[in-house]
């Protein structure tokens, strides 16, 4: 398997964030964990670091076969009529062969931002679902920092939504002007 830095950034954000917004849960339910991490030195910021740096690359590679599973597996419609679409524009780059290469650079930037988009709003989407799932089985109270982690992962979806729609949109639009 080829893992280039493109694959580290793909998978590697949307873990980081789900990783990143469980510990800032935790660490605010239970304040206390904090000092609990301390050593003889002090607090391993690095070492904390370290394995979250190791861990979100997995995790966001999870999250991303997620995303894709309810992003193109459930919710596309018509499979026949996807992929019938997708052999004809491959038809279409490969035939010309002075534009080719642009056309395909350009395709393959706007459906990996799309990926890229919806992993990152599946991210998202499964922080919003742990930290509530947290919050209500496993906290004694529901505390305000839980609540703005909510609502901070409500506005990012909303966020990441729009921005997949429109290159969701742009990418159409694509398509629609090379079978022209």
């Amino acid at each position: 398997m080829n893992f280039d830095t493109k694959h580290l950034i793909r998978w590697g954000i949307p873990g980081w964030v789900y990783l990143m917004t469980i510990i800032f849960y935790v660490f605010s339910d239970n304040p206390h964990y904090i000092s609990d991490l301390k050593g003889k030195e002090g607090l391993s910021l690095i070492g904390l670091g370290a394995i979250l740096a190791g861990l979100g690359v997995p995790v966001g590679y999870l999250i991303h076969q997620v995303s894709m599973f309810f992003g193109f597996i459930i919710w596309t419609p018509n499979k026949n009529k996807f992929f019938k679409e997708e052999y004809e524009l491959d038809r279409i780059i490969f035939d010309s062969e002075d534009k080719g290469r642009k056309i395909r650079e350009r395709y393959r930037h706007l459906l990996s931002r799309i990926h890229e988009l919806r992993a990152l709003k599946t991210s998202h989407i499964l922080s919003i679902i742990t930290v509530a799932s947290l919050a209500l089985f496993y906290s004694e109270t529901v505390n305000k920092p839980s609540i703005i982690i909510l609502i901070v992962n409500i506005i990012m979806v909303i966020i990441v939504h729009f921005n997949q729609s429109h290159f969701e949109k742009n990418l159409d639009f694509f398509k629609k002007k090379l079978k022209e």
